[in-house]
């Protein structure tokens, strides 16, 4: 398969759209992969595009976390240097960020953070 992190993704935001609808809009992606053409590519930069950036991020605090950052990996998929530095950053401020490589993984993470949601 070509996209095995594309596809894996889908379907568990598909997936999460389904169980939680009252978060959807609070899930969100940011394109920061793919081919782009140099013009296009410092048009994203100079807008807020940032390397390492995570495939998700759910903007919802829980558990103490201000909000939850994932990044999805193929099984033999590893995180890029910027992706690592992004994780650093991101903790030293109360990010929650997790890396799923599997839809169980992703399913789990999502039950464990919003516990409270689903006990009430």
């Amino acid at each position: 398969m070509k996209h095995p992190e594309e596809k894996l993704q889908t379907a568990c935001v598909k997936w999460f759209d389904y169980q939680f609808p009252k978060y959807r809009l609070l899930l969100h992606s940011s394109p920061n992969g793919g081919k782009r053409n140099a013009r296009e590519a410092a048009r994203f930069k100079v807008m807020g595009t940032r390397a390492g950036f995570p495939d998700l991020i759910l903007l919802l605090p829980r558990r103490g976390y201000t909000c939850l950052a994932i990044e999805m990996k193929a099984d033999n998929g590893r995180q890029s240097v910027k992706q690592k530095e992004w994780q650093a950053v991101a903790e030293k401020f109360g990010i929650k960020y997790v890396v799923c490589r599997s839809f169980e993984e992703f399913s789990n993470l999502i039950y464990r953070y919003l516990e409270s949601e689903i006990l009430a």
